[in-house]
């Protein structure tokens, strides 16, 4: 690098230089991330931003480097200095969102494809990442249909983050697995405050174990979760245009479905949530042109109110447990007031 380029870290509470750094990546037809918790400027001797890179834990987004300074090595600066520093906190494994003309130098840089859209690329810093958690489902699959002597021909598949698992979910999942000779359900990754990513996958198993057709998945970091579909997980989600989820069911169409041959995917009907709703929108359109074809389930009721996870939620903060007794099955109600009644 240019020893009269100076190399730094920004923070979001400055104002001042937050905004320059907005301005220098609208240049580049970017956005800035509000989820990125690390940022790192380049900037020449005239104090102007020539390239930049943010983390979001694990994932490098909002990497640009100025159109006349592309061929300085610059990005391969500042990628290595964000690799340093997600390794200063114990964080090994490394994805990125880059422009797909960038995946030629992420390669050198140690970096393989997961998947690209018309816009975006998804790389990942271990090899065969993706491939391995492919081929781990695949055996998933495999053991449970000759230990339960299935013979699928109607394969569906349910999505959920399951925070917890409710009646609701339940529902849903025993509606699906009546129309289908196998059904695959995939719990979302990640912990929250409320149920960590282990507690809700057993949740779920616990509440569909008489059902010898349904088999329970770790989403983990491929389908649908931050990484390739942010929206979802930000609190402020009411700017349904900026949805882009395009990734996420890219994903699943090329390289999810056709693995498990899933002919059918399952959704409950969303009315509250509108980046949900915009998913859910997205979805329909794409799986119009794919082999997977798409049923929507009304979801269940308690009298006139519908059954949601963010409900007992709710109900867990005020310490209302009774109130969560008919959102919920028996299993899930007994490990709530486990967990959170004193």
């Amino acid at each position: 690098m240019n020893n009269q380029y100076q190399i730094s870290t920004i923070s979001i509470y400055n104002k001042y230089r937050l905004t320059n750094l907005i301005n220098f990546l609208n240049t580049q037809g970017l956005d800035f991330d509000n989820n990125v918790n690390f940022t790192v400027i380049i900037k020449n001797e005239k104090e102007q931003i020539i390239a930049t890179g943010s983390l979001d834990t694990n994932i490098i987004k909002c990497l640009a480097v100025a159109p006349n300074h592309r061929n300085e090595g610059l990005s391969a600066t500042i990628v290595s200095y964000l690799i340093n520093k997600a390794a200063s906190e114990g964080i090994r494994k490394l994805f990125v969102y880059t422009k797909c003309e960038n995946e030629d130098m992420f390669k050198d840089l140690g970096f393989y494809a997961i998947e690209k859209t018309n816009k975006i690329l998804l790389m990942e810093n271990i090899k065969n990442g993706f491939t391995n958690y492919l081929n781990n489902i695949k055996k998933e699959t495999e053991a449970f249909i000759h230990i339960n002597n299935i013979q699928p021909k109607k394969i569906g598949c349910i999505i959920a983050n399951c925070n917890p698992f409710t009646k609701g979910h339940l529902y849903l999942m025993e509606t699906s697995a009546k129309k289908c000779d196998l059904l695959h359900v995939f719990v979302l990754s990640g912990s929250n405050k409320f149920f960590t990513e282990e507690e809700r996958v057993t949740l779920v198993k616990q509440g569909i174990k008489n059902h010898d057709n349904i088999i329970v998945h770790y989403a983990k970091d491929y389908i649908l979760s931050p990484l390739t579909f942010p929206t979802y997980f930000i609190k402020e989600k009411t700017q349904t245009s900026n949805i882009n989820c395009e990734l996420d069911v890219t994903i699943f169409i090329n390289k999810i479905a056709p693995l498990l041959n899933i002919t059918h995917r399952f959704l409950g009907t969303e009315s509250n949530d509108l980046v949900t709703k915009a998913y859910n929108d997205y979805l329909t359109n794409a799986l119009k042109h794919s082999n997977v074809e798409l049923e929507i389930i009304d979801r269940e009721k308690v009298g006139n109110i519908i059954i949601s996870a963010s409900k007992v939620r709710k109900y867990i903060e005020n310490k209302e447990f009774d109130k969560i007794k008919d959102f919920v099955p028996k299993t899930t109600y007994e490990f709530i007031l486990n967990k959170f009644k004193l």
